[in-house]
């Protein structure tokens, strides 16, 4: 993961917090266009300088061939308002153990999946098992991905509660691994759209957590009700793959 460096430097008498606040919203529209990760980013003022840190995938993710106009327009709004150019460059690459984004020239299958602790794109390659930037996608909504990216909150939000144990946890369970639940009818709708927009077939990840996993491995789709357990185990993670539902999922890790 890269950690770039926005910077712009305020020559100007404007208000301060109006240009935080515009700074903010252009890191809204990056993250809306799929150019950075996550809502961690660090930001500051130095004098009279003004920086953050957002995480993105690639070394290029905030190159101006990947801004759609919401993030152009607020460029150049902060520009005027601070009287000089932002400036842009690399950071360095954050420590963890990152393997990169996806290179495939073109992949055999998606799979929307995210954490409650991910910051990738929520967008998996099948064919490699690494993230793809969503700019690389055709533009999902209103020239970004913001519904994809409101499906991978409300799931991390999920995840947080089941992990956590203490409050909502059988909802937020449900919510993740139960095929006809709110969230997973929101993602299998991201995953139709998203086919539709790229001819690759795309597949939800669908979570399973079972108390007592005996018979597990014998389940059938809980779409379609047919054999979908994979013969081999798919990059040692996904047991079962329905190719009529686009539904993939695991064995239950409770032993």
């Amino acid at each position: 993961m890269y950690i770039q460096e926005i910077s712009i430097d305020i020559t100007t008498k404007a208000n301060k917090n109006e240009l935080i606040d515009a700074l903010s919203l252009l890191l809204e529209f990056y993250r809306g266009n799929g150019q950075t990760q996550g809502r961690i980013e660090t930001q500051y003022i130095e004098k009279n300088k003004m920086v953050c840190l957002p995480f993105t995938l690639e070394k290029n993710s905030l190159n101006k061939v990947h801004n759609n106009k919401y993030v152009n327009n607020q460029i150049e709004k902060i520009e005027k308002l601070a009287a000089s150019k932002i400036a842009i460059k690399t950071a360095g690459k954050s420590y963890a153990d990152y393997v990169g984004p996806c290179t495939c020239k073109k992949s055999e299958f998606y799979i929307l999946i995210t954490n409650y602790i991910s910051i990738d794109s929520p967008i998996i390659c099948g064919s490699c098992n690494k993230s793809i930037p969503l700019y690389r996608l055709p533009q999902y909504y209103d020239f970004g991905y913001m519904p994809i990216l409101a499906w991978e909150v409300n799931y991390q939000c999920c995840d947080r509660l089941q992990m956590n144990c203490e409050v909502g946890e059988r909802w937020a369970l449900n919510q993740m691994q139960e095929v006809k639940s709110q969230l997973s009818k929101q993602g299998v709708t991201i995953c139709k759209k998203i086919e539709e927009l790229t001819n690759i077939p795309t597949y939800y990840y669908l979570y399973n957590y079972k108390k007592n996993r005996k018979g597990d491995e014998n389940r059938k789709c809980p779409c379609c009700q047919r054999e979908w357990r994979l013969n081999t185990t798919l990059y040692n993670i996904y047991d079962f793959k329905c190719d009529q539902c686009r539904i993939i999922s695991t064995i239950s890790p409770n032993i």
